[in-house]
Formats: C-alpha cells, structure tokens, sequence
C-alpha cells in the first residue's frame, strides 16, 4: 500500500524539480511548519538547515525579506495517508516599473512520504536528500565563472563548442570512432536550455568529459530532423546517451534540474 501511494502521488511532481537559479543567495531565515504530529521534528530539521547553511557561508541572522522554508502537509489516497514536504525559496521582490513589492518563489523542491511506523526515519532522510540537493545546486550555481568559455549566444553555440547539428553525420562519426552519441535537444525559445548552454555544457572541464567519452550532437527539437525515438519527450532542454551501434537510449536527462544525475554518470569510469 505504501508502494502504491508513493507511485500515485509521485505523478504529480514528476517535474516538479528546481528549475530556479540560486546564484547570488547570501542571506535567509530558515523555517519550518509542519503538521502537529510531526511538528517534534521541527527543530532537528531546522538544526539541519542550519548546518548546511553555515557550509554555505549564508547569513541566517535577520533576514525576513528572504525566507528557505519546510512546508509538511498532509495529503491522501482514499484511506491512505502521507505527507508532503516542500522546500521552498520565497522573498520579496519588485516588479519592472512597480513600487508595490511582491512574494516571489525562487526555488522549490517537492518530496512524498508515507505514514508509517517509519516516518521518522523517512522524514528526516527526505530532509537531508532535500538539503544536499539544494546544497549541491547553490555552490554548482556560485562557482567562479572564470572557467566557463566566453562569447557564446545560442545561435553560435554548435560551431563554438564543436557539437554536430546533422543527426545523420553525428551518427557516422560515432560509429567510425565507437563512442555513443551525446544529444542536446534544445530549442530557440528555451530559457532553460540557454541556462543549460551557459551553466553546464560550456563550462571546460565538463566540456572535456563529454569529448572524451560521446560524440556530441546539438539538435532544435522544432525542425524534427531526427529519428522517431527522440520525439517522444516534447520538453527541452532533454539530454540523451545514444548507442551508436544500435541507436538505442541508454540514458535521458529531462530538464535542466535533472544536470545533476548527469554529472553523475559523467563522473563515472
């Protein structure tokens, strides 16, 4: 039953993912509101905010403009019950041209749990996962941007970067050298490819891995010059690992918050 609940309710955050950018965060209150069974756990979790925010060298002293937040509540199934938990970056902006300020969400992060006799191990693990994720994309997004190759726009990207745009010849090369393909699928219109463009794929060091192990491809998902298989997924940025034997996806990243796993599997040996 708690399988099945996990399975219905992930559904609706399947990309529910950060797709937001935390450069320049360097102060924040951390909170936590959570529903009154659980609400013993607040202070540990808060304890655990705190920790990861000193690693970040964020100010948590005073700073009710921004607030990083754990929303817990409960959701349900028919007679089953779980709970949601929410990390959520909120703060005061304003608008172009407007006096009147407004409360804006600049990050968001959204886990299910079941209840169980568990629940305590499950709740705090999710927190930890939750945090080292935020962790992992706040010093990702301040890194010195020394390192990242300059002068690139979307329209010179492929020439810049040495990346095919002609699926066909990609394919051909990597045949001939027995590397799988790297396909970056984009679009003109994409903000978050432009992020993906910018953040990660020009950065050098990230650069060299790909080239070491892939032959990369960058194809506008609006032209349809390519196999069947790759239209499947309308949203972009999507990167995808292609056999080049059996033209076959061995591995596809959806979005630009899904960077992560795939620096993991450009990590690995």
């Amino acid at each position: 039953m708690k399988l099945l609940f996990l399975c219905l309710l992930s559904s609706a955050v399947v990309y529910a993912q950060s797709f937001y950018v935390l450069t320049g965060v360097k102060e924040y209150d951390p909170l936590v509101s959570s529903v009154p069974e659980l609400e013993i756990y607040t202070e540990e979790i808060r304890e655990e905010m705190l920790a990861m925010s000193k690693d970040l060298k964020v100010n948590t002293a005073n700073h009710p403009s921004r607030v990083l937040a754990f929303l817990i509540s409960k959701v349900s199934i028919g007679d089953t019950v779980g709970y949601k938990i929410n990390l959520e970056l909120g703060e005061y902006m304003k608008r172009d041209g407007k006096k009147e300020g407004i409360f804006a969400l600049s990050y968001v992060d959204s886990h299910l749990i079941a209840a169980s006799d568990d629940v305590e191990d499950d709740l705090m693990d999710t927190v930890e996962e939750m945090l080292s994720k935020f962790s992992y994309q706040y010093k990702d997004d301040n890194k010195d941007s020394s390192h990242i190759k300059v002068g690139l726009t979307h329209e010179n990207f492929a020439e810049h970067m040495g990346y095919e745009t002609d699926y066909k010849v990609a394919l051909a090369k990597a045949k001939k050298v027995n590397k799988p393909l790297f396909i970056f699928m984009s679009t003109s219109y994409c903000p978050w490819c432009r992020k993906m463009e910018n953040r990660l794929l020009s950065k050098v060091e990230i650069d060299k891995k790909i080239k070491a192990k892939y032959i990369p491809v960058m194809l506008n998902f609006s032209k349809k010059n390519f196999p069947n298989q790759l239209k499947e997924i309308a949203l972009t940025p999507t990167l995808y690992i292609v056999d080049s034997k059996s033209e076959k996806i061995v591995h596809q990243f959806v979005g630009y918050s899904n960077r992560e796993e795939f620096l993991h599997l450009l990590d690995e040996k």
